[in-house]
């Protein structure tokens, strides 16, 4: 689609970027509706499933570098015009998705009750979080990994509009079951945080069998057959591999830095806590232009290479960056001139969150640009097949300073949750400062050759 006599990187980031925005979004609906809806019944329930969501939808990301590293490696493969390559690391990661999804699904079931519990100091949040939990992964959350894998494939192939589509069908039936599940309308009985677990679980196995439907019946550019899926093959597994591990610890360093910080956020109380992730669900959508952005960067900058092309590749990364800082700095000021209206979607009991919220959301606005542009020039040097240089920035900016500065506002100073906000700023800031030098310091030229299931050095 992409592959034409002239290639046009404003075109054609827009042509991938929107859908993935759209997409994106749609997917915080997920959580988004769920917080919403559950903070009428108070902030022991906000909270459980805050908590209980961060963990699931946490581990599903790590293992959600599969799908990052398949788009990258197919995107290489299409643009290098080896559809049988493409179609035989499509099959691969599909049944790798399957057997990680399955592993996930017996340790939590395993382990996820004592971890919640001990996790977890009041007693009545901490079995509000345990139901979420269970109900969630065992009516289907945890096919969200398979989910990503599939739409992985889909933008490697150089479309984003099926993944929205996936999202959107999927969305729509999780608000609706949202309503009536969490508040026992139509004759539905009222089931409070479960009935917002089992619309959130449900709802996956919507999206994944549209995701499959649309890989059986539309291969593209996509030589499948059976022995696509199996047996496994080392040599293929290796280069998947040798992108997503690194991708995946990445996600490790992220999310145990979030898990550890929402620990010592959760000592400052239910009030505190509640407006903390309220603050999070409401900035989410401002993240979604930067994630959409980094996809379309993955995509174009692996077709690019694969095509032979590294100052397109160059280019089409540092024109996705821009256009998605301008975009998440106007996201910004809507932060910093309407907090009001966009944390009363929340509506929550308590005055006094809503109060933090509206605090919070304000600081937040200062991080926007410094998002944008880590998270645009990673997504494009995943698409080079580097996933060492987001990696080691993540580290940075998780342990040396987010970790670090949230103690020192929790435990020593004893400050309230806006100050928090700083930190992550602060955290965004420093992981942008790190992208931005990785980028510069990437020989281009190098990265410039036929498709193989070799890692990528950079």
């Amino acid at each position: 689609m992409l592959e034409q006599e002239r290639y046009h990187p404003m075109r054609s980031i827009l042509i991938l970027a929107w859908p993935a925005v759209l997409e994106m979004c749609l997917h915080t609906v997920y959580w988004i509706a769920d917080a919403a809806m559950v903070m009428r019944l108070g902030a022991r329930e906000a909270s459980a499933v805050e908590y209980a969501a961060t963990i699931l939808f946490g581990v599903v990301n790590i293992c959600g570098a599969l799908g990052i590293g398949v788009n990258s490696l197919v995107a290489r493969f299409v643009g290098g015009k080896d559809h049988e390559n493409a179609g035989t690391t499509a099959g691969q990661a599909i049944s790798t998705g399957l057997a990680i999804t399955a592993f996930l699904a017996l340790v939590m079931g395993l382990f996820g009750r004592p971890f919640l519990s001990w996790a977890i100091k009041d007693g009545l949040t901490a079995a509000l979080t345990v139901d979420y939990f269970y109900t969630t992964v065992f009516s289907g959350g945890l096919l969200m990994l398979l989910i990503m894998v599939i739409n992985g494939v889909i933008r490697g192939l150089g479309n984003t509009r099926v993944p929205m589509y996936i999202a959107l069908a999927a969305n729509v039936f999780n608000i609706f079951f949202d309503y009536v599940l969490i508040f026992g309308k139509w004759g539905f009985p009222q089931m409070g945080v479960k009935g917002a677990a089992l619309a959130t679980g449900t709802a996956q196995i919507l999206g994944l069998i549209v995701g499959v439907l649309y890989i059986y019946r539309r291969r593209h550019d996509l030589l499948l057959s059976r022995s696509s899926f199996w047996p496994l093959q080392k040599p293929v597994l290796k280069g998947i591999f040798s992108i997503s591990i690194p991708m995946g610890l990445e996600e490790v360093v992220n999310n145990s830095a979030r898990m550890i910080s929402m620990t010592w956020i959760a000592a400052l109380g239910p009030i505190s806590f509640a407006a903390f992730g309220a603050t999070v669900a409401a900035e989410s959508f401002s993240f979604m232009p930067g994630y959409a952005f980094a996809i379309a960067a993955t995509t174009l900058v692996g077709q690019r290479l694969g095509a032979g092309r590294a100052d397109e590749a160059k280019q089409t990364g540092v024109l996705a960056t821009i256009m998605a800082t301008i975009l998440m700095s106007a996201i910004g000021l809507s932060f910093f001139l309407f907090p009001h209206y966009i944390m009363r979607v929340f509506d929550p009991p308590e005055a006094e969150v809503l109060s933090l919220g509206i605090a919070c959301l304000r600081i937040a606005a200062v991080e926007q640009p410094f998002i944008a542009v880590a998270y645009t020039l990673g997504g494009a040097l995943k698409g080079a097949g580097d996933a060492k240089g987001p990696l080691l920035a993540g580290f940075i900016g998780s342990f040396f300073v987010r970790l670090p500065l949230v103690y020192l506002v929790v435990y020593v100073l004893e400050l309230n949750v806006i100050y928090l906000w700083w930190v992550m700023a602060l955290q965004f800031l420093v992981t942008m400062l790190l992208m931005m030098r990785r980028y510069r310091r990437t020989k281009w030229q190098r990265l410039v050759h036929k498709p193989t299931f070799k890692a990528v050095e950079v």
